[in-house]
């Protein structure tokens, strides 16, 4: 039993017909113009040596951001890529890789579903971790916990609301 497309699209409230299924399209390295897009300054500043981003220099634009009192998008972009990068794609401890930023990119200009990738980051984890049988799972983990509980039956209601 596993996960199908249509699920995760129902999960993370993506009808499949107002948005593109993601197929990544962009190899070229996208740093700059999650930068621009975010307002997070200098590259420099914020792209770590193997690619990606530190989640610190997005957090303390947040924690700025939240001091000033700026509400709309510029705000929501910021908590957006932060659950790109943490939640749905995770990978190092404190840094957003390229691959989420490439997913972000593409949902913020184009409007793509990102169900389709993560739906293969949990298959190709699943698969990596009963191939090895240990290691970190690095899917969204969330995402996989309330597809698995929707599909357990139980006499308690907590678990037959999903």
């Amino acid at each position: 039993m596993t996960p199908t497309l249509e699920e995760y699209e129902r999960i993370l409230d993506f009808p499949n017909n107002s948005h593109k299924i993601y197929l990544r399209q962009r190899f070229e390295d996208t740093t700059s113009e999650v930068v621009n897009l975010l307002g997070l300054g200098k590259i420099n500043q914020c792209k770590v040596a193997d690619g990606g981003f530190k989640w610190k220099v997005i957090e303390v634009r947040m924690k700025k951001n939240a001091e000033e009192g700026k509400l709309g998008d510029e705000r929501y972009m910021l908590v957006a890529f932060a659950i790109f990068g943490l939640v749905l794609f995770p990978s190092k401890i404190e840094v957003i890789n390229l691959e989420a930023a490439n997913v972000f990119i593409e949902y913020e200009n184009d409007w793509i579903n990102p169900s389709s990738a993560i739906l293969g980051e949990t298959m190709l984890s699943l698969n990596h971790y009963r191939t090895h049988g240990k290691g970190a799972m690095g899917c969204c983990i969330p995402m996989l916990y309330v597809w698995i509980i929707s599909h357990i039956e139980t006499p308690r209601d907590i678990f037959n609301n999903f």
